[in-house]
């Protein structure tokens, strides 16, 4: 196998959350140009045939797209059925949904209701310990699984007020590493710490004032696609032997922490 084959999707069958104009799109186009078939969800039905009929376009691997929530068991179970019923056994789960991000500015800490706190784990954590119980079976059966559960500088150092988003990404960072250990070697699950990032590279009105780019080393926020290439290597037989690990695309805020 060559080095670029190694990177190579074909046959393989995808599924992602969180999929919107940002990472996930960028995400789930990368991996359908490299021959991998894709279903995509979020919470919108219009974005997300939107962006699958942009897929179906290219003429890689195939795309189909289905509404869900992801803070809620029945709907990650429809989309795994999907994901069977389009295209057989899965045999990549990226996890890019979440929740609980509480940047207010009335209300502080206690914008943290309860609320906000069972949705965060419930999406941030809950939805990869779901799908990789639901998955398991395709992953032992074809041995290539790869699960990669999107992490946030959040789940390594403070960003108040977001304490639920931040408690519960450092949440997923150790369920990752559990799960890591259990499932192998069957399948490999990682995290993706994509740091702040927007669609367009360009600061979001909910981040301003924050000085998030400014913590970055790069000293800017990334642009979604800067993610994709790390993404790519977590999913394919290029990262055969990375499990339980976290790659970082956050324009080294977490590495040059001092």
């Amino acid at each position: 196998m060559s080095v670029l084959d190694r990177f190579r999707l074909e046959g393989r069958t995808a599924i992602l959350t969180g999929v919107g104009p940002g990472v996930g799109e960028h995400v789930a186009k990368a991996y359908a140009e490299l021959g991998a078939n894709v279903v995509i969800s979020a919470r919108s039905q219009d974005r997300l045939d939107r962006i699958a009929g942009e897929i179906n376009a290219l003429g890689g691997g195939r795309a189909r797209a289905v509404a869900v929530d992801v803070a809620h068991k029945a709907d990650l179970q429809k989309l795994v059925d999907t994901a069977h019923d389009a295209f057989g056994p899965i045999h990549i789960v990226f996890n890019n949904a979440a929740a609980g991000v509480v940047y207010a500015h009335d209300g502080g800490l206690w914008a943290n209701t309860d609320e906000v706190w069972q949705t965060a784990m419930d999406v941030n954590v809950m939805a990869t310990w779901r799908l990789v119980e639901m998955t398991e079976a395709d992953m032992k059966a074809h041995g290539k699984g790869s699960v990669i559960s999107v992490q946030s500088c959040g789940g390594f150092t403070p960003i108040p007020p977001a304490v639920a988003y931040g408690v519960s990404k450092a949440a997923l960072l150790f369920l990752v590493r559990e799960l890591a250990k259990t499932q192998a070697p069957h399948t490999r699950i990682n995290c993706l710490c994509v740091g702040s990032m927007s669609p367009d590279g360009q600061e979001a009105d909910i981040h301003r004032g924050l000085g998030l780019a400014e913590r970055n080393a790069i000293k800017r926020f990334g642009a979604a696609d800067e993610a994709v290439g790390a993404a790519i290597l977590l999913a394919s037989d290029a990262s055969s032997y990375t499990t339980g690990s976290t790659i970082f695309t956050e324009g080294g805020r977490v590495g040059t922490i001092s």
